[in-house]
């Protein structure tokens, strides 16, 4: 029996030729691109703490199984019982480790003032935090009524004294002297004892001339003018009266701007009687326009910074395109070897079919008894 199936001719070598190189690229970009794979999957640049810091320099990546040690920064001190080394474990991530193991350092304690108290809104006197000091009724306060606890070097500071309480004054509000003016009437009302302190006068962008000092009771007088540039809107001397107030208000000193410019740009045109191609020329006084520039070549997405390095989405992209490029190899490697295994099954079957047929036309030549 002859089989009708068509017989396919083995591949020549060139093409044969071609194939083997088409696949031995595909494999040469399907490990390259999963070299660059397994080396982004490995432990990343290690965490930032805000009480911790590495301890030499940081590496692109980290192998499975190294470790890196952390030290307190300048202001802390090491706590007792807490890790500062960090390993890359095999799901490539860093032993958890936080900011517990370092406490920042403290503010020697400051206690209240006589007559007076300290609050520490924060609960605790460590750098970065405040303290708030008030008096009691009748006392005022002589110093600063807060004060931070801040990081000089290594170690923490007070940037102020504690302040203290003095005993307030008290001042007579009214007329020192009075006398019976008729009818069974005083000449006016009689006069208070009270403490009276204005709040301390402050004037953005003037000057004080008179009435310097630290604190201001009944009738003190203060006197300001304004710095070159600004005018004054109010009067320029005020009076503490016995409400603790100033009267009048304390001025304010504006910003002196100069009287808008109407004049119309000046248009002028010099035309050439001489007879000559070129178009008049025109001046125009005034600004220029101005026109949009065009915007820097750095701000293009995927162009390099000027420090050399790529922004984030132009690196996700790379990363997504290296994936990409690996699945594509995988595709071909495997495409290459299922036409490889069917051109030899071919092969094979054309031969056992030729086989078949030779050994037939044999037998029917060998004659018969």
């Amino acid at each position: 029996m002859v089989s009708s199936a068509p017989c396919t001719a083995l591949p020549r070598r060139g093409k044969s030729s071609f194939t083997l190189q088409r696949c031995l690229l595909g494999i040469f970009l399907a490990t390259l691109a999963f070299l660059l794979f397994t080396l982004s999957d490995a432990c990343v640049l290690p965490p930032p703490f805000q009480a911790l810091e590495l301890v030499g320099k940081p590496k692109p990546y980290y192998e499975v199984g190294e470790e890196i040690t952390y030290r307190c920064k300048k202001g802390y001190d090491q706590v007792l019982g807490f890790l500062t080394i960090a390993t890359c474990e095999p799901n490539h991530t860093w032993v958890p480790i936080s900011d517990d193991a370092c406490m920042k350092r403290r503010c020697p304690y400051l206690g209240a003032p006589k007559f007076g108290k300290a609050d520490y809104p924060n609960g605790t006197h460590q750098w970065g935090a405040q303290v708030h000091f008030s008096c009691s009724s009748g006392y005022y306060i002589i110093g600063k009524a807060i004060v931070n606890c801040v990081l000089k070097g290594e170690n923490p500071h007070w940037d102020g004294k504690a302040p203290q309480c003095e005993r307030e004054e008290l001042s007579l509000v009214g007329e020192k002297e009075l006398y019976c003016a008729g009818n069974g009437v005083w000449s006016s009302s009689p006069p208070q004892c009270k403490v009276v302190k204005c709040p301390f006068p402050a004037v953005e962008n003037g000057n004080q001339l008179s009435g310097l000092g630290k604190k201001f009771s009944y009738r003190d007088t203060v006197v300001f003018e304004c710095i070159q540039g600004y005018y004054m809107n109010g009067s320029t001397t005020s009076v503490c009266n016995g409400e603790s107030v100033w009267e009048p208000p304390l001025p304010k000193c504006l910003k002196a701007t100069p009287p808008p410019n109407t004049k119309p740009p000046t248009i002028s045109y010099s035309v050439s009687t001489s007879p000559s191609t070129k178009p008049p020329v025109s001046t125009v006084s005034g600004p220029r326009p101005t026109h949009p520039k065009k915007p820097s070549v750095h701000n293009y997405p995927g162009y390099p910074n000027p420090d050399g390095l790529f922004d984030d989405d132009f690196a996700l992209w790379i990363i997504l395109l290296i994936i990409l490029i690996a699945i594509v190899s995988i595709a071909i490697i495997i495409l290459c070897l299922y036409r490889r295994f069917q051109r030899r099954k071919k092969g094979k079957t054309v031969r056992a079919q030729y086989n078949t047929y030779q050994k037939s036309l044999t037998t029917s030549a060998e004659p018969t008894t």
